[in-house]
């Protein structure tokens, strides 16, 4: 069965809260996208609507939490547990992420932890940094590794920004090259993301933490991330997730596609941070 990763973006990069309008206090050009503070937490189980091949049943949550701005940078921190049941056994992985995104995207830091059951599979530790020609990645854990890789590639919280900003103009696709430092700090992801038709503000019915008034009055659009591994030759995706994304950022309904099963998320809480102020553009 797949091993369970994270995407900061999951990811899940779409995880991430941008703020808008009230919610925040950062200066900002026309159109561009600023993110907020915020804590926002997912109940995850399993997709009644795909096959999952040799899992009986799934259930978990989500825990994220970001801050920052241009001015200081971006942090943010993940932690996903996941009870899986499969032909009679039971299997927990948890996993455990922290980043440090320069607000100019110029270098990223990140750790992250995993295990399985209790026992300990796998720590990564590393940086990136943006140079003249290429992007310096330096990982120390879990086994030590220096490569360049494609200056074009950005980091997650700038691949959010885009996101909502590509939503705002009215585009339906963003393909950017994405580095997140999952697994073991080596692979380079070509992100292809498909953005459908507006949501009208208030329509539809929505989970109670959705219902926050900063919510209510912003559109929001249905959003398919398909992310691929640089250089290898496959027409599918290494795993994909989808969501509706709002004008702000803020993310509901997820789907967590991992090739032998999928996963929902619902919003089931969300929490406005403090925010300080941010002068730069």
């Amino acid at each position: 069965m797949t091993v369970i990763r994270t995407a900061l973006a999951a990811t899940v990069a779409g995880l991430l809260l941008a703020g808008f309008g009230q919610a925040s206090v950062q200066a900002q050009p026309t159109g561009s996208a600023t993110l907020s503070p915020h804590r926002a937490v997912y109940d995850l189980s399993l997709d009644p609507r795909r096959a999952a091949r040799g899992l009986d049943q799934a259930r978990g949550r989500i825990l994220f939490e970001t801050g920052g701005n241009r001015c200081e940078g971006f942090t943010t921190s993940f932690r996903q547990v996941v009870e899986l049941s499969m032909n009679g056994d039971r299997v927990v992985m948890d996993v455990r992420t922290a980043h440090f995104e320069e607000g100019d995207g110029s270098g990223f830091r990140f750790t992250s932890q995993s295990s399985q059951n209790g026992a300990a599979k796998v720590e990564t530790d590393g940086t990136a940094t943006r140079g003249p020609d290429a992007v310096s990645v330096v990982v120390r854990r879990p086994r030590p590794l220096n490569k360049q890789i494609d200056r074009a590639a950005i980091f997650p919280t700038e691949h959010l920004i885009r996101l909502v900003e590509a939503a705002r103009e009215g585009r339906t696709i963003l393909e950017a090259k994405v580095y997140d430092g999952a697994e073991t700090g080596e692979k380079l992801y070509n992100a292809t993301a498909i953005i459908g038709r507006r949501i009208a503000p208030g329509a539809g019915e929505v989970e109670a933490a959705a219902r926050d008034p900063r919510l209510a009055a912003l559109a929001r659009w249905p959003v398919t991330i398909s992310y691929f591994e640089e250089g290898r030759d496959s027409a599918n995706p290494v795993y994909s997730i989808a969501f509706e994304l709002y004008e702000n950022g803020v993310s509901r309904q997820l789907v967590i596609h991992y090739g032998d099963f999928s996963l929902r998320g619902e919003l089931a809480s969300l929490e406005w941070q403090p925010e300080t102020a941010c002068t730069r553009p």
